[in-house]
């Protein structure tokens, strides 16, 4: 079960993006796969057991800190 800190976002970085609301204690999304995806900032899982492809391109703001994140590029060689 892989666990990964996403990467932090400035406002001005994620202008434009479609960013998901992640509500304290309750994951974005949740199945699919094995990949826990974490805030960068207070490693809050924000992604529970999900499937890298649930995960690209997405754009996250963590319910407890406030910080933007998107995926960590673990994948892409």
């Amino acid at each position: 079960m892989p666990q990964f800190d996403m990467i932090l976002l400035t406002p001005q970085q994620a202008e434009g993006a479609d960013v998901l609301e992640h509500t304290a204690g309750k994951p974005v999304r949740e199945g699919g796969g094995d990949e826990t995806h974490r805030c960068g900032a207070c490693k809050t899982k924000l992604m529970i057991n999900v499937a890298h492809r649930d995960v690209h391109g997405v754009v996250i703001q963590c319910g407890k800190c406030g910080r933007l994140n998107t995926e960590a590029h673990h994948h892409h060689h």
